[in-house]
């Protein structure tokens, strides 16, 4: 086995081994590293560990856990008419409280529409980020970003390329009202005239 790849097994295995560390009962009690270690992989596993550890970010995207009654306006461009829509969202934490994972079901002209995030803090980039796919593509789209300094607001930025193959970027703000409620705005740049406008708006209210 050559070092390249005795280092990535080494490194893999330390990483399976803090993860299962974090996740177990009683973790954060007990923080000492397997035996066996030599003092440079048992600074690895630490740090690893530190890594994997859900901290205060997570712990803010239980406010949007739950079922929410969810209402839609879409516009194709900018000083369109609304396009809108009404639909249910659930999400749970997932991961040990790692990721929030939603699941959309509503309409889109004039059909359902089905769609799934995924969303988080990665302590390591220290970036929030997110993916979505639906039924109406065989793509994903991923964002990341950050948030205010309360974590009301997180600003997510990403790229995709539409059917005519041009590369787009936009901007996802979720802007968290209180537990029962927040928004989500769609920002992208009008091709015509490389304007952002505000291509999409959703109101997610907690279900009664």
């Amino acid at each position: 086995m050559n070092t390249w790849k005795l280092v990535r097994r080494t490194l893999g295995l330390l990483a399976i081994l803090c993860v299962a560390a974090a996740s177990a009962p009683g973790a954060d009690d007990a923080k000492k590293a397997p035996p066996n270690l030599t003092p440079e992989q048992a600074k690895q596993m630490e740090a690893w560990m530190a890594a994997a550890k859900p901290g205060k970010e997570h712990e803010a995207m239980k406010r949007m856990e739950g079922t929410f009654d969810v209402e839609v306006e879409i516009v194709e461009q900018p000083g369109a008419t609304p396009e809108k829509s009404k639909g249910t969202q659930k999400s749970a934490t997932i991961m040990g409280g790692r990721y929030l994972q939603a699941d959309y079901t509503g309409e889109a002209m004039g059909q359902t529409f089905h769609g799934v995030s995924l969303s988080g803090y990665d302590n390591l980039k220290k970036k929030h980020f997110s993916a979505w796919i639906d039924d109406m593509g065989t793509g994903i789209l991923i964002a990341e970003g950050t948030a205010s300094p309360d974590g009301k607001v997180i600003t997510l930025r990403g790229q995709h390329v539409d059917p005519a193959g041009r590369q787009r970027n936009y901007r996802w703000v979720t802007t968290i009202e209180s537990d029962d409620r927040y928004t989500f705005d769609w920002f992208e740049a009008d091709p015509a005239t490389g304007k952002e406008f505000r291509m999409m708006h959703n109101t997610y209210t907690r279900a009664k």
